[in-house]
């Protein structure tokens, strides 16, 4: 039988309960991971860019450090850095 460890959190670290990040903010809802996910999966089809190297270009954009969670606060920002990136890459 397995036990769980004494000081392991039961929830991955920057994310409080219920969803919301430690700062209260809510996290992204599962409708708007997928519209920035459609746009990344976009992304890396047209330019040779990883997954995680476009979540990272996203994060710098919106001035996120690499471990801070994105929020829904942050997802108007993110599909524009993204929509940017993509008719830049459409262009080329």
């Amino acid at each position: 039988m397995t036990h769980p460890l004494a000081d392991m959190p039961d929830r991955p670290p920057g994310r409080g309960p219920s969803g919301t990040a430690a700062t209260g903010e809510p996290s992204l809802s599962m409708q708007q991971r997928t519209v920035l996910e459609r746009l990344i999966t976009r992304l890396v089809a047209l330019t040779s860019q990883q997954n995680a190297e476009v979540w990272a270009c996203v994060k710098h954009d919106l001035g996120l450090k690499g471990d801070s969670p994105l929020l829904a606060c942050h997802f108007n920002a993110a599909e524009a850095s993204l929509n940017q990136r993509l008719a830049a890459a459409q262009d080329n």
